[in-house]
């Protein structure tokens, strides 16, 4: 008798084993990246989707949001044709499953809507409704790479202030770097934990880079802004067939074009980089609570 007890309560450990591993296999914690700049023409959805490619290559499961929801490029950088976009969300004709199209290496990419002014400003409610369905993205994907819209209006504050990492993008331009320092001067402002990590972008040389992260980090501490942590991601160089490929839309993003070259590989130092800092801080906060916060507090 004993024994058959025994091994009744061996069946249902292993039993209710089995059923916390599944559980846990289909409720895993979304990490999301925040690719931003205070000015537009540095190079951002470029980096944001090259840098979700380098991610899909170190084998994570990456989705790219189109946050940019009046002027959405992504796409068009991905050569993907997405029959739905966000729009078709907020009006409630599609739910986000269904507006995902794949790009390369299996990439989510979730579009955004080009040309309709009403999308880049959209009210509180509304935004309650997109985050409600971004929700339905934490069982798809590991990582969601959001490509900002450039400046410091609400739209972009409220995507990077509530991700996990904030990737600035700025260029060798005094001022392009001082509409960099712009935006971390208001997050820092919002959020003293945020961690912005800072990639200079179409660099000549890698002192160059480094120079441009220095001064960036050397104001910061300057006018004692309240931010715990600034780090330098890294760089990418000037390449005129990067700029060649952006401007006739016709080539792959380089991460595929020119595997060999200098910026696939700076790229994917930044991709472990920011990968290491994702798992390094594992206590990931809710993406989309702290989106819909941020948004109730600038709706008052």
């Amino acid at each position: 008798m004993k024994n058959n007890h025994a091994a009744e309560l061996r069946k249902v450990a292993k039993t209710v084993s089995a059923e916390v591993a599944r559980r846990g296999r289909v409720s895993p914690v979304l990490r999301t990246i925040a690719v931003t700049g205070g000015k537009g023409g540095v190079g951002k959805t470029n980096v944001a989707a090259n840098l979700a490619i380098a991610m899909a290559q170190l084998g994570k499961r990456v989705g790219i949001l189109d946050a940019d929801l009046g002027l959405a490029n992504v796409d068009v950088m991905l050569h993907v044709n997405p029959r739905y976009t966000l729009q078709h969300v907020v009006t409630g004709e599609k739910r986000i499953e269904d507006i995902i199209v794949k790009g390369p290496l299996d990439i989510s990419v979730i579009a955004g809507s080009s040309g309709i002014k009403a999308m880049a400003d959209l009210p509180v409610q509304i935004h309650k409704k997109l985050i409600s369905e971004l929700t339905r993205l934490n069982t798809l994907i590991d990582i969601l790479i959001i490509d900002t819209p450039a400046g410091i209006g609400n739209n972009v504050l409220s995507f990077v202030l509530a991700a996990d990492e904030i990737l600035a993008v700025t260029i060798p331009d005094p001022m392009a770097y001082t509409d960099a320092y712009a935006l971390i001067k208001v997050i820092s402002r919002w959020r003293r934990d945020a961690r912005v990590n800072l990639l200079i972008n179409m660099v000549r040389t890698v002192a160059q880079a480094r120079e441009v992260a220095e001064i960036l980090k050397t104001v910061v501490r300057k006018y004692n802004l309240p931010l715990d942590k600034i780090s330098y991601a890294g760089y990418i160089p000037y390449d005129s067939k990067i700029k060649n490929s952006l401007i006739n839309r016709k080539k792959s993003p380089f991460m595929l074009e020119n595997p060999e070259s200098l910026s696939v590989k700076c790229i994917q130092v930044i991709a472990k980089r920011m990968i290491s800092s994702l798992a390094e801080h594992s206590a990931a906060k809710n993406f989309f609570s702290q989106f819909e916060k941020i948004r109730e507090k600038q709706g008052k």
